[in-house]
Order: C-alpha cells, then sequence, then structure tokens
C-alpha cells in the first residue's frame, strides 16, 4: 500500500528548511565584521539545527509509518524553533538597536542584512511548525 503526502508533509519540510536557511544566515552573520566579536551563540545553534533535524526525522518517520512515539516529534521541532528564535533575538536586538542609532554606518547596515534573513527566517519556520504540528504527513 502507498501512502498518500498530505500538506504536512510540505509544512514540515518549509519549516526544516527555514530553520537551516537561519542558521547558514547566523553563521553568515556571526563571521561579519561588526557581529564578529560578539561570538557564536551554540543554544541557537543547536536549537535551530536541532529543530531542522526534528522536522527531517519527522518526515521520514512520517513517510514509512506512524508509530506512537512520533506524535511527540512535531511538539519537539517546534519547541525547537522557538528557543532557537528567541535566543536569536535575545542576542542581537541590542547590536541591531546600536547600528541603527548610533553605528549607523553603510558597512554596519550590510553586515546586519545577515541578520535580519536570520531572525526572519527562523520566525518563518516557528510559525510553520506550529501550523505542521496540527497535520499528518501521510494519510
Amino acid at each position: 500500500m502507498t501512502k498518500k503526502i498530505s500538506a504536512g508533509m510540505y509544512i514540515a519540510c518549509a519549516s526544516a528548511v527555514c530553520a537551516l536557511v537561519g542558521l547558514i544566515a547566523y553563521m553568515i552573520n556571526t563571521g561579519t565584521a561588526y557581529y564578529a566579536k560578539m561570538g557564536v551563540d551554540t543554544v541557537v545553534v543547536l536549537c535551530l539545527a536541532g529543530a531542522a533535524l526534528v522536522g527531517i526525522v519527522r518526515i521520514v518517520i512520517g513517510m514509512k509509518a506512524n508509530p506512537v512515539w512520533a506524535d511527540i516529534l512535531p511538539v519537539c521541532a517546534a519547541v525547537l524553533a522557538v528557543i532557537g528564535f528567541m535566543f536569536l533575538v535575545n542576542v542581537r536586538v541590542n547590536n541591531i538597536a546600536a547600528v541603527m542609532t548610533f553605528e549607523n554606518s553603510a558597512s554596519n547596515m550590510a553586515d546586519s542584512v545577515s541578520c535580519f534573513i536570520a531572525i526572519g527566517a527562523a520566525l518563518i519556520s516557528m510559525i510553520t511548525s506550529f501550523v505542521a504540528a496540527f497535520f499528518d504527513i501521510a494519510k
């Protein structure tokens, strides 16, 4: 019997991809001239990577079978996405405020672009992980 893909698979995939995009943009941001001195927050990296990994595991498990223990995976993905997003905003909000007011220069604004992309992607990952938790992967 072949399982049919439901909308939950696409939403969970979008959530995992957005978490990866947020993680990559954050890592790019930590390498820029202005934000390099702040370092890399391991909680942000682990949570965004974990949210993406749990989302992928959920998709793979959902396509093969639907065990009872797999019902916790969407909750774990959503919790990791929320924690990753909140810590990302926490470590960058003061620096963004400084760039927008006192240290406003073209190079600092260019360094902040990857920060905005990381925050936006993490936010989208968080929202889509909420929505994906209400759908099954396969019918």
